[in-house]
């Protein structure tokens, strides 16, 4: 960002809080005039697990969405879908709800995480819940190993179980996708929370008061530390690239390249300058020449790799390897290959920052803003697209590119609102 621009927004910033607080102020009261409508609300005869789903859909369910529903059907959920929008004819899905509110778009995803908590208390399902799955429509969700996903979900013994973990301003879990155990579901404290928790329109806060906070009450409320986990953790991660040499050999194929946000990217250009540091040692012999010859691979000649073995080609070359020399660099190759992956893998949130590699290995939720937000390029964008079953491409590709980067597109007040997280 250019440095007026920059301090253009620092101006502008107060003035665009304000408004946002105002507006969020003014929803709150238009709030308090609407009711809920429960418009299917089937008995919860014997004790199910319940899917939780948080949804911001006019008109027609997305298709990704009524995939998830029916998969949540196959493995007997008792499905409860809180909408702040309004759809043509809900009771068309009457065999994927068994209770489905539309409320007041008021609160965000949190706003109807609330809702469909007090109708649980309400209804007095909490206590004979086994597990419930909390999800929301900000993600989309791929046919590839989502049956899986669910059950995964589904069947731990974990108390509180996220798909991924978020290392920013301290460690919590994405609110988007949580499975919890019954201990965690009665606790006192975690009711108080739902039925204390204030509604607000302001992202910020949202984040504080809900993601954030939620996952320190979560904390508190499990038997111990290790029953706090996430499916697709750093743990998780490493068991896997350590044991798959054919990843290893392509995952440059799944670096994220988007340069709009700063957390730190994979690369084997980096694993070179690893490489470089670490193992590339100027001959004794040499260090008298005048000017102290720089042995530096990064220097030395311009090579082109795509894949580890280009890695190595590349090294071998600069430093005349033989044979056997050749295959400890292709060891010492993957070795800092995957140093570079695991420092990267945990900057900022997970599902964006490894979403391409992420979603290849099996996980098949993917962040709506990606690109808005600017973890996506085009370019990670499409790669993710060629990853999805044929009749998926085009709608994925069209809600993605229908939200290009905030930076590029706000102008004013709102483009400072975006820098600063407000929107």
């Amino acid at each position: 960002m250019k440095i007026l621009t920059k301090f253009r927004n620092y101006i502008i910033t107060p003035f665009a809080k304000s408004n946002l607080t105002m507006q969020s102020n003014l929803n709150y009261i238009k709030s308090l005039f609407k009711s809920d409508n429960v418009i299917i609300d089937k008995s919860y005869n014997q004790p199910k697990k319940i899917l939780l789903l948080a949804l911001f859909e006019k008109g027609e369910l997305r298709q990704d969405i009524v995939n998830l529903l029916k998969v949540a059907k196959q493995q007997d959920l008792f499905v409860v879908c809180v909408n702040t929008l309004k759809l043509k004819n809900p009771k068309e899905h009457d065999e994927l709800f068994d209770c489905y509110i539309e409320k007041y778009n008021f609160g965000r995803d949190f706003g109807s995480y609330k809702t469909g908590f007090l109708y649980l208390f309400k209804k007095d399902y909490i206590a004979k819940c086994p597990r419930l799955i909390l999800l929301n429509d900000s993600l989309f969700y791929s046919r590839k190993n989502l049956n899986n996903f669910i059950s995964s979900l589904s069947n731990t013994d974990i108390e509180v179980l996220g798909a991924t973990e978020n290392h920013e301003i301290e460690h919590h879990l994405g609110s988007f996708c949580l499975s919890l155990s019954n201990s965690i579901l009665t606790k006192k404290k975690f009711i108080k929370y739902w039925k204390k928790f204030r509604r607000s329109d302001v992202r910020p806060k949202v984040i504080k008061y809900g993601e954030m906070k939620l996952s320190k009450t979560l904390k508190k409320c499990t038997s111990s530390p290790n029953q706090f986990q996430a499916l697709f953790d750093i743990t998780w991660f490493t068991n896997v690239i350590s044991n798959d040499i054919k990843l290893i050999e392509h995952v440059s194929d799944f670096y994220r390249t988007s340069d709009f946000v700063d957390w730190n990217k994979a690369s084997l250009r980096s694993v070179i300058q690893r490489l470089s540091d670490r193992y590339i040692h100027i001959d004794p012999g040499m260090l008298h020449i005048e000017g102290n010859v720089d042995v530096n691979m990064n220097d030395s000649i311009v090579n082109f790799a795509e894949s580890t073995s280009g890695v190595v080609r590349h090294v071998s070359k600069a430093v005349k390897a033989n044979d056997e020399e050749e295959k400890v660099i292709r060891e010492r190759v993957h070795q800092e290959l995957r140093n570079d992956l695991y420092e990267c893998f945990s900057f900022g949130s997970q599902i964006h920052q490894n979403a391409i590699l992420l979603h290849f290995l099996g996980m098949p939720i993917i962040k709506l803003d990606g690109l808005y937000r600017g973890m996506f390029s085009p370019a990670d964008v499409e790669n993710i697209a060629n990853q999805l079953e044929e009749d998926e491409v085009v709608f994925f590709k069209r809600m993605l590119y229908s939200k290009p980067f905030g930076g590029n597109v706000l102008s004013g007040w709102k483009q400072a609102a975006f820098y600063r997280g407000l929107i």
